[in-house]
């Protein structure tokens, strides 16, 4: 099944999200992260930016690092976070 950005969306719906479910979509799930990432909704954004660091890999490193340069300073907070995340769970592959 090709991940599309309606599964992405649907899966960081509501206001609990269940990321370990999410992240099951993998790397094809990852240019779409990096589009909601850059998007004006800050929370979708935030989450966005929270499951690219649970899958991990180098496209999660360069999604979380430039929004780390986003106008939003909340979105650049959540991009620090993540990049944190990120490291600490050793997902930089």
């Amino acid at each position: 099944m090709a991940v599309t950005i309606q599964h992405v969306r649907q899966r960081l719906s509501g206001a609990e999200v269940d990321y370990e479910y999410a992240a099951e979509l993998g790397d094809d799930a990852l240019p779409h992260l990096a589009e909601l990432a850059t998007r004006a909704d800050t929370v979708l954004a935030c989450k966005a930016l929270y499951l690219a660091s649970l899958i991990g890999g180098p496209r999660s490193t360069e999604i979380i690092a430039a929004a780390a340069d986003h106008e939003d300073p909340i979105i650049r907070i959540a991009a620090s976070a993540a990049l944190r995340n990120l490291r600490q769970a050793g997902r930089t592959r």
